[in-house]
């Protein structure tokens, strides 16, 4: 018992301290901005997480080889609700008089990468803008993988770990460790927000609107800063860099892996690759056609492309508008809430049911379908040319139908709040698919009117969408917290 709690608390010391540093380039903007109550809680929280990081990285050591396998699942979703919690204290002690639920939806928003705020940017001081992208950031790679890069002993173990905050199943690295995989994660991503914020800079953007834009889209979550989300109203250049760069983002990171260790031929016959890149060309040319007929033609080409970029928007589940979408038939808009529900590629910062469980279903679906015509003939499923294992089809049916379940028991929450049903369907899938935005919502995701309870409502939805729903729902299984007996 003793191993299990000096493991938990050695995880949470690692994730404290990373925080706390994380925290510092806030607290130096804050400063340099005379917002003093804001540096002031800053600085007391920057200097407690670190010393309280050190220290419990030093003195609770544990044996990893005696771990047990609920222990993961507890470590994982007490170090985020902590960190969520966590962030609500700049929020509360800046001096704006912010309510605590605001501060609550606004550090869930953050860290589980959802384009949605309880609280309007032009509202937040400088400091807090900067803080709320470094949680995008840090939420769209994993604070549980950040953790892992300081504890190089924990290669054995780190797998089994990082798996219960990863989005998605199939971590494509089976020709490396599991150690370089997540060195190479952190220098893919890195090297993205870098090379963004790079060339935002040379299309115009000012540097600290590049910074936050680099940050928030690199994870996904959004461009609460820029308009609330709509930029529609940008240069053609910066509007391009966003959309690539959400696109990429969407992607699953094991593409970019494999690429880098010279296998990227192996990527042509990838089965969630093909089905996302066929459901990207697909959706986009049926609403360009649709629209253009619905408008009595127009510019067919312009159309194309601000579809394209719209498209990629709701697909990586990133949230922002880029387009005049508002102006969708309802074929459009029906076609494009598919799109929301399946997501983005697993292992990306994108959320949703992920494209590689789409990919499962499908296949599936083709099989019962065959045996049902054949019932005597025996027919394998492949996943990109290799049988799949049935413990892998057995969990997407299972996450599928939890998925859609907390989906509605969400809706069904937010219009006992007072929601209408059209309202109530929009927002439940925008939390849990940490699209953030609504489908054709024009004002961004500001819920700031929002009911207490709705945001609770929505807060849980999108912890559930972040963490892929099993280390959540595990809060509330009697076995996970009992130790088992002999």
């Amino acid at each position: 018992m003793k191993v299990n709690r000096n493991f938990i608390f050695n995880i949470i010391s690692i994730a404290i301290m990373i925080y706390g540093i994380s925290m510092v380039p806030s607290l130096v903007m804050a400063y340099r901005y005379n917002e003093n109550e804001l540096s002031s809680s800053m600085f007391i929280i920057v200097i407690s997480c670190i010393t309280a990081g050190v220290l419990g990285y030093k003195y609770l050591s544990s044996r990893l080889t005696d771990v047990q396998t609920r222990i993961y699942y507890i470590t994982t979703i007490i170090t985020w609700v902590l960190l969520i919690l966590l962030s609500t204290i700049p929020y509360l002690t800046c001096g704006r008089g912010y309510s605590f639920i605001d501060c609550l939806f606004e550090s869930t928003a953050s860290w589980t990468t959802t384009g949605a705020c309880a609280i309007a940017n032009s509202d937040l001081p400088l400091g807090l803008k900067l803080w709320r992208a470094s949680c995008n950031w840090m939420g769209g790679i994993g604070i549980i993988l950040l953790t892992l890069a300081f504890l190089p002993r924990m290669q054995f173990i780190g797998q089994r770990l990082a798996s219960t905050e990863i989005r998605g199943p199939n971590f494509l690295m089976s020709t490396i460790t599991f150690r370089k995989a997540y060195r190479r994660i952190l220098m893919l991503y890195s090297a993205s927000t870098l090379l963004q914020y790079v060339l935002l800079r040379f299309a115009g953007m000012t540097r600290f609107m590049s910074l936050l834009t680099a940050l928030s889209n690199t994870s996904t979550s959004g461009l609460q800063h820029l308009n609330g989300g709509i930029i529609v109203a940008l240069s053609a250049k910066i509007k391009i860099i966003i959309t690539v760069f959400a696109f990429l983002s969407s992607l699953n990171v094991g593409f970019f892996i494999a690429a880098l260790a010279g296998k990227g031929r192996r990527l042509i016959k990838n089965s969630e690759l093909n089905l996302y890149t066929v459901e990207l060309v697909l959706v986009t040319l049926l609403i360009t056609v649709s629209t253009t007929i619905t408008n009595g033609g127009g510019k067919v080409l312009s159309t194309l492309g601000n579809t394209l970029m719209q498209v990629i928007s709701f697909i990586s589940t990133a949230g922002y508008i880029v387009a005049p979408c508002n102006e969708w038939n309802s074929f459009s808009i029906s076609l494009v809430t598919i799109v929301v529900f399946i997501g983005a590629c697993a292992i990306s910062t994108g959320g949703g049911i992920k494209m590689s469980r789409a990919v499962y279903a499908i296949k599936t679906l083709s099989h019962n379908v065959y045996s049902l015509v054949h019932p005597h003939s025996i027919k394998t499923i492949y996943y990109n040319d290799e049988p799949a294992r049935s413990e892998d089809i057995t969990e997407t049916k299972l996450y599928i139908s939890l998925f859609l379940l907390i989906y509605i028991c969400g809706s069904m929450l937010l219009a006992l709040d007072g929601y209408d049903v059209y309202s109530a369907l929009n927002y439940s899938q925008a939390m849990l698919t940490n699209l953030g935005t609504p489908i054709l919502a024009q004002s961004g995701a500001v819920v700031s009117s929002t009911n207490g309870f709705a945001k609770v409502v929505m807060s849980f939805l999108m912890i559930c969408g972040r963490l892929e729903i099993y280390p959540v729902l595990m809060l509330f299984s009697v076995n996970l917290w009992t130790r088992k007996k002999k």
